[in-house]
């Protein structure tokens, strides 16, 4: 229930849904000043969710940082979240997304021998075709890319971030419980991941991939200038930020 609860709710959090409620109200309103008053609140939230300089500076307190992978010491397993890819039926392709560094950086961590392993975790975060795991078709992938079947464990169930932690733990306490880990996600939503890893009591070093915040810059567009891509960084982290509360709440960190 909380897994379809949170796919239903999630299209509400977006900025452009809050304007396109203000400009409602502004168009319904029978008085011309509130008619007014509405119209002016929807362009100044449209123009604050828009401005880049206002997002990074928001963001950059709420990411985990990355580190450089040079700084890292030796660990057993690389586990990485999924939630970076689909698959592309027509030509049987995987496809990753904007998080998809996660498993190039995980790749990057294998290849320079910091991990002996990569652990992905990640089933079907559809409401439909639970069937059709991210986890298999990563495996798949990584395989043609000449990783080795052996240097692949993978845990197919995780529909959530919830889930990876519960699911992973129970594959560490069984198959190697004492192992090191690296914990492989977005900077965005690393708090969310580690709080739930640490619930578990799985071992790990937190290691952040995609950032949504940019280096601090003061330029006068960056300053002034609406960026529509920021309404699109926003409802990422709005939604990781519910996700975060919700996860609190229901005791899963």
């Amino acid at each position: 229930m909380f897994f379809v609860l949170s796919k239903v709710l999630l299209f509400v959090l977006t900025p452009i849904f809050w304007v396109l409620i203000l400009l409602f109200i502004a168009i319904i309103a029978h008085n011309p000043q509130k008619r007014k008053r509405y119209l002016i609140i929807s362009i100044v939230v449209l123009y604050l969710f828009s401005n880049e300089f206002i997002f990074n500076r928001i963001a950059r307190k709420w990411e985990v940082a990355p580190v450089r992978y040079e700084t890292l010491g030796n660990y057993d397993y690389a586990i990485v979240l999924g939630g970076f890819s689909t698959f592309d039926t027509t030509c049987s392709k995987l496809k990753l997304n904007e998080d998809g560094d996660r498993i190039w950086q995980a790749v990057q961590l294998y290849h320079q021998k910091k991990v002996k392993k990569l652990f992905i975790s990640g089933g079907s975060g559809q409401l439909m075709h639970q069937n059709e795991t991210e986890a298999d078709k990563v495996k798949t992938f990584l395989c043609s890319i000449n990783i080795p079947d052996s240097a692949i464990v993978m845990e197919a169930k995780s529909r959530n971030t919830h889930e990876n932690a519960v699911n992973t733990g129970k594959w560490l306490k069984q198959h190697h419980p004492h192992a090191s880990c690296v914990l492989v996600t977005s900077a965005y939503h690393m708090r969310r991941a580690a709080g739930c890893f640490k619930k578990e009591n799985i071992t790990f070093i937190p290691y952040s991939t995609r950032t949504l915040s940019e280096p601090q810059k003061y330029d006068l567009d960056l300053l002034l200038l609406p960026q529509s891509n920021i309404l699109h960084k926003w409802d990422l982290l709005l939604k990781e930020w519910v996700g975060y509360i919700a996860y609190k709440c229901a005791q899963y960190q």
